[in-house]
């Protein structure tokens, strides 16, 4: 009866093993998957960007721009370089025509317009409905259009001919 149990039991804990093993590969898979040369690179990027985004922003304020007009500048700044940093550093994209690029613009325009008007409103909404304070909405709403950007920016635009 022991021996029964036993064997059972090295079963089980076999089968565990196992499973766990099969686990930590699917594991390391997705963080592979998740951290590498695009992603370091969009962090990076990202990071500088949207530190620009805020200090350029809170500079306008501080000269006596309305906070609306700061913003509206701020993101058509940050939105040109951001479209520069990311074609060369970041998914390193290449066209094979002026068509290609003219298309490849195209969809960063559009995309970019979208969760430009998401960051414009949203700060918009958080200062004059919330009342919360220009500086903070400015950075929280940053922090999500970092996470949009990147993911509309990896499938929809930056689509390399090596890619397609």
């Amino acid at each position: 009866m022991k021996r029964v149990i036993l064997k059972k039991l090295c079963s089980v804990i076999s089968k565990v093993r196992s499973w766990i093993g099969k686990l930590m590969e699917k594991k390391k898979k997705i963080f592979n998957k998740m951290i590498n040369r695009e992603t370091i690179s969009y962090g990076i990027v990202g990071v500088g960007i949207s530190a620009l985004n805020v200090v350029l922003f809170q500079w306008l304020i501080i000269i006596g721009v309305n906070y609306k007009t700061a913003n509206f500048w701020t993101l058509i700044i940050v939105k040109l370089l951001a479209y520069i940093c990311n074609k060369k550093f970041v998914f390193c994209s290449k066209t094979a025509n002026f068509l290609e690029l003219l298309k490849e613009i195209g969809r960063f325009v559009v995309a970019r317009g979208a969760t430009m008007a998401i960051d414009y409103l949203g700060l918009i909404f958080m200062v004059e409905v919330l009342h919360i304070d220009k500086l903070i909405s400015k950075c929280f709403i940053t922090i999500g259009v970092i996470i949009i950007n990147y993911f509309i920016g990896k499938k929809h635009v930056f689509k390399s001919v090596n890619n397609r």
